[in-house]
């Protein structure tokens, strides 16, 4: 077999790494001049995101051979709505860098990666396609999978944010939801260290916040968030980004063709993260190709994971801000915190729940 992978990010890197444990190789395109060329952002990997495993890395690690080194864990998060604060406590995941940072989940990837990786080489899928018995779309970019077939697209999203300098406590995370600051979107903090993390507000492009000013809106994230921390923040480097699709397309697999990470569609639409949605498309693409399992039937669960967190977000875009505010109260109650953070506990489907009464 002749293997080509298209782009170097998390679910092309590794698609090689498995392939590599079955005693194949890959060429690996990448068109950035370096894996992970882009600017730096913090993300979460949470059991929130992939129940019922509720430990990522631990889960890789041991039974994909696939070694990641997080930047913290998360014991707790807090979140704020207009009148209301509380938070989870317990293992709630983990944080990582992306993009350039030398701590960088793909580069962290590439060094455990074999096959050769050609930088700074634009390919075209039908060119490759022609050359190649098997190809892996891992571009992350889901035009790419428009060219060749249908891509749902849900919503896409405009993202403001920076990495900031303060007081911080390492392990615990800040999430705020305020529709009248925010319209059906959210703002997050991610901590890297006790004194530098992540200060991110992501909103849908919808046809009602086309009149947003983004950066007056990240002006008044920044004093928000500000008070909520207890002091100010100094900011180290911005970053901004329009037009971030978040969907899926209809077919995982067209003949030796298959889609993975972002051309699959594994982002989150609840929260917006999908690294180890991305991850795991990767590996079952190369279990495919080794004979070892069906990828249209292993990427079914991802699909599924898909629908229920596009079904909470539209239940949860509907809600006012008394709503929302109910919602966070609800988390007051010690037993509702406990059953939230359990492990093995399918956290979209329980707050979608909690949903219901606030909105009668």
């Amino acid at each position: 077999m002749k293997i080509a992978i298209i782009g170097a990010g998390l679910a092309g890197l590794s698609c090689a790494i498995t392939l590599e444990k079955y005693g194949y190789q890959a060429d690996i395109f990448e068109k950035r001049k370096k894996v992970g060329d882009r600017p730096v952002v913090g993300e979460a990997m949470s059991p929130i995101l992939h129940t019922p495993i509720d430990d990522a890395i631990k889960y890789l690690s041991e039974n994909h051979n696939i070694h990641l080194k997080p930047t913290t864990n998360i014991q707790k998060i807090y979140i704020h709505s207009l009148n209301e604060s509380s938070y989870l406590e317990g293992h709630l995941g983990y944080i990582n860098k992306r993009g350039k940072d030398p701590e960088a989940y793909e580069k962290q990837l590439a060094e455990q990666v074999k096959s050769p990786i050609h930088l700074k080489k634009q390919v075209r899928y039908e060119d490759i396609s022609k050359k190649y018995t098997h190809v892996v779309l891992a571009t992350g970019d889901p035009i790419d999978t428009q060219n060749i077939q249908s891509f749902d697209t849900a919503f896409k999203a405009s993202f403001k944010g920076a990495t900031i300098k303060g007081d911080f406590i390492h392990n615990e995370a800040h999430t705020w939801y305020d529709n009248e600051l925010v319209p059906k979107g959210m703002a997050y903090f991610l901590p890297f260290s006790n004194a530098e993390g992540n200060l991110v507000v992501v909103y849908p492009q919808y046809k009602e916040n086309r009149t947003i000013d983004k950066n007056n809106l990240w002006k008044k994230i920044l004093q928000k968030s500000s008070h909520t921390l207890g002091q100010e923040l100094s900011i180290r480097k911005e970053f901004s980004l329009d037009n971030y699709v978040v969907g899926k397309n209809k077919y995982p697999r067209i003949g030796n063709t298959f889609f993975v990470g972002n051309c699959l569609g594994v982002i989150n639409p609840f929260l917006g993260f999908g690294q180890f949605t991305s991850i795991l498309s990767g590996i079952y693409a190369a279990e495919d190709i080794c004979g070892e399992s069906n990828y249209e039937d292993k990427v079914q669960i991802l699909y599924k994971n898909y629908h229920d967190s596009l079904t909470l977000r539209r239940k949860l875009e509907g809600l006012t801000n008394n709503q929302i505010d109910m919602v966070t109260k609800s988390l007051h109650l010690k037993p509702v915190r406990k059953l939230v953070a359990g492990s093995h506990v399918n956290i979209l489907k329980i707050i979608s729940s909690i949903s219901h009464p606030a909105r009668r």
